[in-house]
């Protein structure tokens, strides 16, 4: 079976391949632009206590960090929006695999900037439709609004997204400030964070690289060592 890793590198393969020098370069600028960031040495690391929150959730509600984890541990992932072909990826195997994180006794939470209303403006936009078939616009674990990235920034995972990204965007109708209801361009780099239930940070994914994300397995070794 192909790993959530594997199918990223073989989407970036395809975009390689297909798109044409204008979009695929500029993509490639951004990305290196942002790995020589040092996320990294910013984030909030193992052993480190995890910011409480109270955020927004997807479809009504709010969800905190300290109700979660009265069930138990748990496995708190950000991601940048739908508009992100690698997000949708990460969202779809997480959700796939969602039992597997849940039987280990844990919660999984998404963070995002985006509004829960994304497809819709992706829509009337006039996003092209490969694009939006590409969405997971719903999973099974709950999603939380983070409203400029300031969850996030509190984690030390926020950059600024690359003009060159910003450009090659624009150029298929996708208009950030709409989907995030924020002109800050202020994105998290896609960490996965276990907690223990005191809000000890057990594991600490910061990939520094929105073209890398944690494996499902990786979380549930982390959540196994917890227990034992």
């Amino acid at each position: 079976m192909t790993s959530l890793n594997g199918k990223i590198r073989e989407a970036v393969q395809y975009f390689r391949d297909t798109l044409p020098p204008e979009l695929y370069g500029p993509i490639e600028q951004g990305a290196g632009e942002i790995s020589a960031m040092g996320i990294i040495d910013n984030a909030l690391a193992e052993g480190e206590m995890a910011p409480d929150f109270d955020l927004p959730r997807y479809g009504g509600g709010v969800g905190s960090l300290s109700g979660y984890l009265e069930k138990g541990p748990v496995v708190l992932t950000f991601y940048r929006g739908i508009w992100c072909p690698y997000c949708n990826l990460q969202l779809k195997e997480y959700d796939d695999r969602l039992s597997e994180i849940t039987d280990l006794g844990a919660t999984l939470v998404a963070v995002t900037p985006e509004r829960p209303n994304a497809i819709d403006l992706m829509k009337t936009a006039g996003v092209p439709d490969d694009v939006i078939a590409g969405a997971t616009p719903s999973v099974k674990f709950d999603v939380l609004h983070d409203q400029d990235s300031k969850l996030a920034s509190l984690y030390g995972l926020v950059f600024e997204l690359p003009e060159a990204h910003r450009h090659v965007l624009s150029q298929i109708g996708i208009d950030l400030t709409v989907l995030t209801g924020s002109d800050t361009y202020a994105f998290a780099d896609p960490a996965t964070y276990v907690i223990a239930q005191d809000r000890t940070i057990t594991r600490a994914f910061v990939p520094n690289n929105y073209r890398r994300r944690t494996e499902v397995d990786a979380i549930k070794k982390a959540l196994i060592a917890i227990r034992d």
